[in-house]
């Protein structure tokens, strides 16, 4: 769905969000969210109807189809609210506010959300998707609008009341947070609960819908790290990203990840693809391969990384959203379908590829002619007769697997090229500072784990756009996104604690001291503008905004990982690098502050126990230094980049490092006038005798945990 080549119809035409773009065309008289709109619902004494969602939003599109554009529905919702919409990836804060309200109410969330306040923006109903009649035994939206609009006029002071006990309420989630110390007990709780709901067949956690969940694995990792591999381990993170890599969540095709399966089986996916999962499970999958040794899981990042190049990263560096789980029927452009640029029909496949390769490729992915979609994966028989590329590794037979690989690469570049003149799906072209950041982290994993220029330029590029395009040097504002032109929404504490930790894994990169410098400064720009001073951990929003009825924490590692968890990354590395002892004790107050919800329930905030685990470790600082042979230092380099600890810092000492040793003058003893590179590795800035050669740099990160 693409309103923006339509006649506008409602204020949301002057708006640069693809989302909202979407919906210009609506009979809706649609808002943006602001003064204006509130102060019209005051005027005409209406709740407001509050819709938020995303473009590349599947249940979003089918209730903007069901109900949005129809005529009938449109007057209805026009003539009782005043109704606004809002793309959840522009304003996460007003988006978090709701959420909390309609779980609270529902027991449940998700997108499209739909939720009615009172003019001063207190909510008193909600839920997701609501269909145009009574299907799913659920209320029509029709019926909805009428009994809320006759609540409105009979029991006001009733859902005045409860939008009121509401808004008291969430505001005390931010006080009263608990202390407590550091241990592993958290950690190793976290890890009993992700084993419990393990599923053994099939790798993941949990059943059906399953998620990738990368804060899950990025825990995983750091406990291996932390604790060492063993077999439990191994197969928790093994099995999961073997199963996801042969499942039809992965895009064999172009590569590049969907947003999750709707079964057990990783098969049938919700096909949209979104940067934030791209950038996590990239960084997944190089400590995966360093830490494992499971090379093939490199492969599959840097097959994410190319994915990225191709499709989403823009002229100028910065990177795009996401792309559409719907797209155009081959057969019939007029209409949509979800994951239509992705299936497959056996016909097209044998006019396709010859018969011996078709046979190869059959023997791979189980392909034919009814489809291979199981009934329980398409309860709703969309998939009949369509097929949804899956590995099927065991079922290979007599055919030799070299020679099945072989022969399926060779006709996946076929499809590939076949699948590019179809109708692509919508592409979400906004620029998000966050998930940006979140990608130059995993782009820079990518190219310390396997050496991959291409990499590490995606990143750099993506880093100067940030740094340059999406901050305003004179006001200090990082602003949340980018279209075109820079939009008028500062950014969010996610969005600088994000920045600070890719700026930092730039400079361990590049050695280039720029990033370091700007680390410092986002992360200063947090504390001042989002630190909670009364109870420790920050704000997700700066204070000021009227609109907000609390000013709210992120406190769940999710599909994105939460602003406090971050921080408290950004914070741990920034400070052992410049021997900054402020940054730590803010790491560790922020850390504290969550104490309540990471000890109750670890596997609620997986990275703040990584964070947690970290300041618990000895800092381990790896510094190269000397000049001379640069073959010598790029080969110190490499050999930290694979055998490093997860919580170490990588510092760079050359001729362009006096900036940093006046930031930490317990650097200047490292310094060397020799033409050779050397390297030291420390805890705690206590050292052993300096590496020379890059065999004793391995002997001397082995002795170190």
């Amino acid at each position: 769905m693409d309103s923006e080549s339509q006649l506008p119809r409602n204020q949301l035409a002057h708006s640069r969000s693809p989302y909202l773009l979407q919906h210009a065309s609506n009979p809706v008289d649609w808002h943006e969210w602001g003064t204006e709109a509130f102060e019209l619902a005051k005027e005409r004494d209406v709740p407001i109807f509050l819709s938020i969602g995303y473009s590349t939003c599947h249940w979003c599109h089918v209730m903007a189809h069901e109900s949005f554009e129809s005529e009938t529905i449109a007057a209805q919702m026009n003539a009782s609210f005043v109704n606004i919409k809002i793309d959840r990836e522009e304003r996460p804060d007003v988006d978090r506010i709701y959420m909390a309200f309609v779980q609270s109410l529902t027991g449940s969330g998700g997108w499209p959300m739909s939720v009615w306040l009172t003019p001063d923006l207190k909510p008193f109903y909600g839920g997701t998707y609501f269909p145009p009649d009574n299907r799913y035994g659920r209320i029509g939206f029709p019926q909805l609008i009428d009994r809320i609009s006759e609540m409105w006029r009979e029991r006001r002071a009733e859902l005045v009341s409860q939008g009121s006990q509401f808004a008291d309420s969430i505001s005390e989630t931010n006080s009263g947070m608990e202390a407590g110390a550091f241990d592993w007990d958290a950690p190793d709780r976290c890890l009993e609960e992700l084993a419990s709901s393990f599923d053994e067949q099939w790798g993941g956690f949990g059943g059906a819908p399953k998620f990738p969940m990368p804060s899950y694995l990025a825990f995983l990792l750091e406990m291996v790290d932390a604790q060492g591999l063993d077999e439990r381990k191994r197969q928790l993170i093994g099995c999961t990203l073997d199963r996801m890599a042969d499942g039809g969540i992965w895009d064999f095709v172009a590569g590049g990840y969907h947003r999750y399966s709707v079964d057990r089986y990783w098969h049938v996916p919700h096909f949209e693809k979104m940067l934030y999962d791209q950038c996590q499970l990239a960084s997944a999958l190089s400590d995966s391969a360093r830490l494992l040794g499971r090379m093939d899981d490199l492969a599959t990042g840097q097959e994410i990384v190319g994915y990225v190049r191709e499709q989403l990263v823009s002229a100028e560096g910065g990177v795009f959203s996401a792309e559409d789980a719907d797209s155009p029927l081959p057969d019939d452009p007029s209409r949509s379908g979800e994951g239509a640029f992705y299936v497959w029909k056996e016909a097209e496949l044998k006019e396709i590829l010859d018969a011996e390769s078709y046979a190869a490729f059959q023997t791979r992915f189980g392909v034919g002619e009814s489809g291979n979609v199981r009934s329980e994966s398409d309860p709703h028989g969309d998939f009949n007769g369509l097929n949804v590329l899956m590995c099927q590794r065991s079922e290979e037979g007599e055919h030799e697997p070299a020679a099945v690989d072989k022969s399926v690469r060779s006709s996946l570049e076929i499809l590939k090229a076949v699948r590019s003149r179809r109708p692509r799906p919508h592409l979400d072209d906004k620029i998000i500072s966050s998930w940006n950041a979140l990608m130059i982290s995993g782009t820079c994993k990518i190219y310390q784990a396997g050496g991959e220029v291409d990499a590490l330029e995606l990143a750099l590029g993506a880093g100067e756009f940030v740094a340059t395009r999406l901050f305003d040097e004179g006001s200090g504002t990082l602003y949340r996104a980018f279209r075109g032109e820079r939009g008028d929404t500062a950014g969010f504490a996610e969005d600088y604690a994000s920045a600070a930790l890719a700026f930092v894994d730039l400079y361990e990169s590049t050695g280039d001291t720029n990033w370091l410098k700007r680390s410092e400064r986002f992360l200063n720009i947090l504390i001042e503008r989002f630190w909670d001073e009364s109870n420790g951990g920050f704000f997700a929003s700066q204070e000021g905004d009227a609109s907000l009825i609390a000013r709210l924490k992120d406190d769940y590692d999710g599909a994105e990982p939460s602003a406090n968890s971050l921080a408290a990354l950004a914070l741990l590395k920034l400070g052992a690098i410049l021997g900054e002892e402020l940054f730590n004790d803010y790491a560790r107050k922020t850390i504290r502050a969550f104490h309540y919800q990471w000890s109750r329930s670890p596997r609620a905030m997986p990275l703040m126990l990584v964070a947690m685990m970290r300041a618990m470790r000895p800092v381990q600082q790896i510094v190269i230094s000397g000049g001379g042979d640069a073959t010598i230092r790029e080969a110190f380099r490499q050999t930290a980049f694979q055998k490093r600890r997860l919580h170490s810092v990588l510092i760079h000492l050359d001729g362009d490092s006096e900036w940093l040793v006046s930031r930490n003058e317990r650097l200047a003893v490292f310094q060397s006038g020799d033409t050779k590179p050397v390297v030291f590795v420390c805890e705690n800035y206590v050292c052993k005798l300096p590496a020379s050669d890059v065999e004793m740099l391995v002997e001397r990160l082995r002795g170190f945990r």
